[in-house]
């Protein structure tokens, strides 16, 4: 949504060109949960309980817009627009805590816990789009605009680790295991989505008004499927295959701020 303060009582005269700046904060889509299930290493008919995972978060960060416009009439205008968003994709840690029941008869339960974390380094999203813009009002504009978006390929590399450890074992001390970790690295293919945008604008003088937006781009969603390395063990390639894929959503909502020039 935009919102805009200025003096102009009109929107601008057709042929005109506009050029605005916009700053803000991006509030991504993306979030997703995964199972970590050390019990996925055993066959179906031990009895197995399992409970904990991770999760991945994107948070959102600066957002920096700039648009150009051909008003083709006072109401209507072709919009060219690029949007860039510093995004944070991080991995939500948690613990994972698997029992493995009666697996050796006779014995008690093996219980075997431990931490998750991880890393996500992850590129800036950078849509562009062509958009319809339409302007209604005098003093106080209201201002939308919805189109095409492109989405250039974004580069993701995650890692996850767990450190696992034997419980209480009578008459053992505490064992420590070997982490277990995994990764999902690759730039993704570029998308074509789409956005829509509105809000206000208040003009300030013959030529310039601010504005205040409300925008929101997004592309279909894209899977990227867990790794456990070429010098991986047999324990880390079952649970890499195990694991929900990524499904991975680069859209994003923003509100934004910004200054808009006539010429």
């Amino acid at each position: 949504m935009t919102v805009t303060a200025g003096v102009l009582t009109a929107p601008a005269p057709a042929g005109d060109f506009e050029v605005a700046v916009h700053v803000g904060r991006a509030l991504p889509f993306y979030s997703q949960s995964f199972a970590f299930d050390p019990g996925d290493l055993l066959p179906p008919d031990y009895p197995v309980d399992t409970s904990g995972g991770f999760g991945l978060e994107l948070n959102g960060g600066l957002t920096v817009s700039g648009a150009v416009t051909w008003r083709f009439s006072e109401s209507l205008g072709l919009e060219a627009r690029v949007d860039t968003a510093k995004v944070d994709l991080q991995v939500e840690g948690g613990q994972v805590s698997t029992d493995l029941g009666d697996l050796i008869p006779g014995l008690p339960s093996i219980p075997i816990s431990g931490d998750i974390s991880g890393a996500a380094p992850i590129g800036r999203l950078v849509p562009l789009s062509l958009n319809l813009q339409f302007v209604a009002g005098e003093k106080v504009q209201f201002v939308a605009s919805g189109g095409l978006s492109y989405m250039p390929g974004v580069t993701i590399d995650v890692s996850v680790a767990a450190a696992l450890g034997l419980g209480d074992i009578p008459g053992l001390p505490p064992i420590t295991l070997p982490d277990l970790g995994l990764s999902a690295a690759a730039t993704l293919d570029s998308g074509v989505g789409g956005n829509l945008g509105a809000g206000l604008r208040v003009p300030v003088g013959a030529k310039v008004a601010l504005v205040f937006e409300a925008r929101a781009l997004g592309v279909p969603k894209q899977s990227l499927g867990w790794d456990a390395g070429s010098d991986s063990s047999p324990i880390e390639e079952v649970l890499a295959a195990a694991l929900d894929p990524i499904e991975f959503q680069s859209g994003f909502f923003q509100a934004t701020g910004g200054v808009v020039f006539t010429f």
